[in-house]
């Protein structure tokens, strides 16, 4: 009579080298390899293999302004002399709020000589009803240059085009567009354990988990599932896998960069092994 004993391989994966990972891709640093020196081995006879993710860590540090893409900001003005000035201020890499890139261009606009007192050429104020941006500017000379192609309008939810100078100041311009600050609203973590992975919309890319984003910018999402997808690994049975690919994209399965963090996960494999038990009752009645 044939019966089964349940099995399980439970490891931790890391994109940190310090913990093993090698081939780490530069600069996004979203892909990385693990190489075991026994290797990860299921037997050819093994029946229900399954894989899920019962734990990860990302960091939610994916840049929205990066350098040389969407990093720059023109706009006409006074300066500390009452000259009417163009700058040019570029924002430097990272994942801001509305609150942070208003504070980052009234510095930066400082630092070039704008004027800024007795109010700074512009400020950036959110309106929740609408979920846009609002522009206020502060002198009547003040225009700000969306229509270049390394600015961050999309963002800010405006479209190619000249705003200002306007006759009448203060003056307040609603974005025609809601802002788009979550440039990535979930991140999906993919091996080459799986063939297929969990379907997500309706493609297949070998995704082993969903991770959404509940955390404010700059800090660690803790994914703890209540009830893990379990994705099909009978691929491996009668294999030794020796190296094993890990990556992480956003939810359109493109590559994102971590802002060199590093990402974690805790993978749990099972499978059922047959086990031949003796008929000893029979045996022992026959006797």
């Amino acid at each position: 009579m044939r019966n089964y004993l349940k099995r399980s391989i439970s490891f931790v994966i890391s994109s940190d080298p310090k913990n093993g990972a090698i081939n780490v891709n530069s600069p996004l640093k979203n892909r990385f390899e693990l190489q075991l020196e026994e290797g990860l081995k299921i037997p050819s006879n093994a029946e229900n293999c399954e894989l899920s993710v019962v734990e990860s860590t990302v960091w939610w540090s994916v840049p929205n302004i990066i350098i040389n893409q969407n990093d720059k900001f023109y706009v006409s003005g006074p300066n500390v002399g009452d000259i009417t000035t163009n700058f040019v201020i570029t924002i430097p890499q990272g994942l801001y709020d509305l609150s942070a890139l208003n504070q980052t261009i009234q510095r930066e606009l400082e630092n070039a000589g704008a004027k800024t007192s007795p109010s700074p050429l512009i400020s950036l104020s959110g309106d929740e009803a609408t979920q846009k941006v609002e522009i206020r500017f502060n002198y009547n000379n003040v225009s700000i240059d969306f229509t270049q192609t390394n600015t961050f309008r999309e963002i800010l939810g405006f479209n190619s085009s000249v705003l200002g100078p306007f006759g009448t100041v203060p003056n307040n311009q609603l974005a025609p567009n809601v802002a788009n600050f979550n440039t990535v609203n979930s991140f999906l973590l993919h091996s080459d354990l799986v063939n297929d992975g969990i379907l997500y919309g309706n493609k297949y890319n070998q995704s082993i988990a969903n991770v959404l984003i509940d955390v404010s910018p700059g800090s660690q999402i803790v994914y703890k599932p209540f009830n893990p997808a379990k994705i099909s690994i009978d691929s491996l049975k009668g294999q030794i896998r020796k190296n094993i690919k890990f990556w992480l994209t956003d939810e359109e399965n493109n590559d994102i960069s971590t802002n060199n963090e590093y990402f974690s996960a805790r993978l749990l494999l099972t499978y059922l092994e047959p086990i031949e038990i003796k008929e000893t009752l029979k045996m022992r009645k026959r006797q």
